[in-house]
């Protein structure tokens, strides 16, 4: 299906503004924005939300009617997934404590296979038209339902966005488009950590975008912010920031920033485990967050694979590199990296610790469809398999149960984090916030472990004061300035005072 894209006279006029859209498109809706302005009125409220990543076209069939190419023996192609299917499970969602949806891209993509392979672009990154919704996930008028009625439960939406590339089949000849593309072919073997080839070069021929350029930074600042008005979007995942040029971001975040208030989201995605790399994306790029990529490789040596707690403790030691690690997002798994339960051998208790981990932690905590049911998955495409929905009710019942202890703590939301004790085995911090305190401990062994933990300076706890195990309700004392606890093999505690209101 062939659609008219924007014409290059629009494109012009949109710097730090929403573009024009074809005359065909839907009339965007009154701006909605008051009706979850409290919801977007600081930045920081944004720590105390939890983020669910969708991978729509796996999620759920909700609209049969769009199934076209559709073919589940082939892991990369379409499988049905739709706004409609994510649309019917917002309860499921709302139940289990998600706060914000990350939908991947909605817009139009390639018609085709690509050449003579099994590969489609039903993840959605291989955008065709950059003003019309993508048919096999629905229309302009589902997906402006799917934002309504999120909002009406107090949910908040982020938008996948692509600035790096367009689609193979984006009309690249085209006049209005001479010169807007990068010609250095792809990025070769050994240059993935290049600057110049990264944000030069070509990710496997994909049209590269010269962001550079005026009336490419135009196109794409305009666009996607028009998107973020005609959805009422509450902010963007924005991907592949380190193949765009810094100076780009800090343009395209501060154009949202002016256009859509300072508590829009923009949350960003560097695959790279320094912390000083990840952390000029925030200084300079000018993002909000940014997905905890250092942690996560931590979070998979340590929990995954049995590696020292002192590691996780050097890998909070390094906070400060950022600008803010309050803002960041960490996560286990997502689309790009094998799920953590693969990597863990599919030891269901070392999921259950290192999700005790990511929950409680400072941040964004970002949970990857299907987590939460124990699905496990390699490399891609093997870690975007079909939602397994009911595989594993008392491990979602658990992810819920922490969900629900996070909520109802602001110290867990919002709170600072302070490091109480690590060894090899079991490592301990507090989160401190508005007169509210919690502890939590973990045990990376398999055996029982047992620690006398002092409490930190910063403590307002008092000798006497009872804590209990959120988790168990199992209880200690704290007794001169400290408590001791008693761990089962691969097990989290989640202390609070007694009498909590978290409790």
């Amino acid at each position: 299906m062939k659609r008219r894209p924007f014409a290059l006279s629009l494109l012009l006029a949109s710097l730090l503004t929403a573009c024009s859209m074809p005359a065909q498109a839907p009339k965007a809706a009154e701006n909605s924005s008051l009706s979850v302005s409290a919801k977007r009125a600081t930045l920081k409220a944004w720590q105390d939300d939890v983020i669910y990543f969708a991978l729509l076209d796996r999620f759920q069939d909700g609209d049969r009617s769009n199934d076209q190419n559709v073919d589940k023996s082939n892991p990369t192609a379409y499988h049905g997934g739709d706004l409609q299917g994510l649309i019917d499970k917002l309860d499921y969602l709302q139940d289990l404590g998600v706060t914000t949806l990350w939908v991947s891209p909605i817009l139009d993509n390639d018609d085709h296979k690509l050449g003579n392979t099994d590969l489609w672009g039903y993840h959605g990154y291989w955008t065709k038209d950059f003003s019309q919704i993508e048919e096999h996930f629905g229309t302009y008028q589902k997906a402006r339902e799917l934002v309504t009625k999120a909002h009406a439960r107090g949910m908040k939406v982020l938008l996948d966005v692509v600035c790096n590339h367009a689609g193979y089949e984006f009309p690249t000849q085209d006049a209005r488009y001479q010169g807007w593309f990068h010609t250095n072919g792809n990025i070769p073997d050994g240059k993935w950590d290049d600057p110049w080839w990264c944000e030069n070069g070509s990710l496997f021929g994909l049209p590269d975008f010269a962001q550079e350029k005026p009336e490419v930074a135009n196109f794409l600042t305009g666009t996607y912010l028009s998107w973020a008005d005609r959805l009422d979007l509450d902010g963007f995942r924005i991907d592949a920031l380190k193949h765009v040029p810094q100076s780009f971001w800090s343009q395209f975040t501060s154009a949202a920033h002016a256009k859509k208030g300072p508590g829009f989201l923009t949350l960003g995605e560097i695959l790279h485990g320094d912390p000083n790399v990840v952390a000029s994306y925030q200084r300079n790029g000018k993002f909000d967050s940014l997905f905890d990529f250092p942690l996560y490789y931590t979070l998979t040596d340590v929990f995954a694979k049995g590696g020292s707690m002192r590691k996780l403790g050097d890998r909070f030691a390094q906070d400060g590199t950022y600008p803010d690690a309050s803002m960041l997002s960490p996560f286990l798994d997502n689309h790009d990296v094998p799920r953590f339960l693969s990597q863990a051998g599919g030891d269901l208790n070392k999921l259950r610790l290192a999700l005790a981990c990511v929950l409680t932690v400072r941040g964004i905590p970002m949970l990857y469809y299907g987590t939460e049911v124990g699905m496990a998955g390699a490399q891609e495409p093997d870690n975007r398999r079909d939602m397994a929905w009911g595989a594993n009710e008392p491990l979602r019942g658990y992810v819920k149960n922490l969900l629900a202890i996070r909520k109802g703590s602001p110290a867990l939301q919002h709170g600072r984090q302070l490091e109480m004790w690590q060894d090899e085995d079991v490592y301990a911090y507090s989160r401190q916030a508005d007169g509210d305190e919690a502890i939590v401990v973990l045990n990376n062994d398999p055996t029982s472990q047992s620690r006398t933990i002092p409490l930190r300076a910063e403590s307002r706890l008092t000798d006497g004061t009872t804590l209990v195990d959120a988790l168990t309700g199992q209880t200690v004392t704290v007794a001169g300035r400290r408590f001791g606890v008693t761990l089962a093999g691969k097990q989290a505690r989640i202390f609070v005072p007694q009498g909590s209101r978290h409790l």
